[in-house]
C-alpha cells in the first residue's frame, strides 16, 4: 500500500517545533472541552452552590489557577457585604473561607470590584500603583499562611447590570505545583488578556445561573 510519504509522528520524530504545535492543541481542546461541559452544567446543575464550585474547579483549570472564589453581594442588611460563597485553594486544600465577608467598599480588592463594576487584572497584589483606590489586605494572607500574588477579579452583573458579585482567580502557576511563601514568585505569572477575556464569558453565565435561581426561588444574598 502507498502511503503518499506519510507517517504517523512518534516522540522520536516529532521537531521541537511540532511538539509545541500538539502541546498547544492539546490546551486547547482541554480548554473547549471544559467550556463545553460548563455550559452543559447551566441546565443539568439544580443546586447554586454545585454550580459554582463546578464552575470554579472549570475555570481554575482552564487557566492553572491555585486559588480562587465566587462572592454574592448581600444587600439585606443596612451595611453591605460581598459573601464568600465559594472558595478553592489547591495549596490549601482544608481551608475554608465560606461565610466570611468583606464590606461593599472600595477598600478591598473584591469590595472594589462589586462596587465599580470594573476588572481589576493584577500582577502582584502586594506592588499595587501608587494611585490605586483599592488595597490587598496583607493580613489576610497572614491570618491564613498565604501569599497572594497574581490577581483577577471580575464583577458579576444581573439583567438591570447591577452588580450582583465577583468571580475573582489568584496565582496563575506556571505548573502544577503547591504554592509556598518561598516559591510563589517564580511559579506564578499575571493572568493574560485572553484569561481576562474568558472570565468575563464565565462570569456572564454564572450571572444568567444566579437570575435563573432567583427566578426558581433558591435562596441567596440579594
Amino acid at each position: 500500500m502507498t502511503h503518499l510519504g506519510w507517517q504517523p509522528e512518534t516522540s522520536e520524530n516529532l521537531s521541537p517545533s511540532n511538539s509545541h504545535l500538539t502541546e498547544q492543541l492539546q490546551k486547547h481542546k482541554s480548554l473547549l472541552d471544559n467550556l463545553l461541559f460548563l455550559s452543559l452544567s447551566l441546565s443539568e446543575q439544580s443546586d447554586l452552590r454545585s454550580f459554582l464550585e463546578l464552575a470554579l474547579t472549570c475555570t481554575r483549570t482552564m487557566t492553572n489557577s491555585d486559588a480562587g472564589s465566587i462572592y454574592l453581594i448581600d444587600r439585606s442588611t443596612p451595611i453591605h457585604t460581598v459573601c464568600f460563597e465559594v472558595s478553592q485553594n489547591d495549596s490549601q486544600p482544608d481551608r475554608s473561607l465560606v461565610n466570611f465577608a468583606v464590606p461593599l467598599n472600595q477598600d478591598s480588592i473584591v469590595g472594589y470590584v462589586a462596587l465599580t463594576g470594573e476588572t481589576l487584572n493584577l500582577s502582584d497584589a502586594h506592588d499595587l500603583p501608587d494611585d490605586a483606590r483599592y488595597r490587598h489586605h496583607k493580613t489576610f494572607d497572614y491570618d491564613i499562611e498565604y501569599h497572594t500574588r497574581s490577581v483577577l477579579a471580575v464583577p458579576l452583573f444581573d439583567f438591570q447590570k447591577q452588580t450582583i458579585g465577583v468571580f475573582q482567580l489568584i496565582n496563575r502557576k506556571v505548573q502544577d505545583i503547591s504554592l509556598t511563601k518561598q516559591n510563589v514568585q517564580e511559579m506564578t505569572l499575571g493572568y493574560s488578556d485572553f484569561e481576562e477575556k474568558l472570565l468575563l464569558a464565565i462570569a456572564c453565565q454564572i450571572s444568567l445561573y444566579i437570575e435563573r435561581s432567583k427566578l426558581l426561588g433558591q435562596v441567596i444574598p440579594v
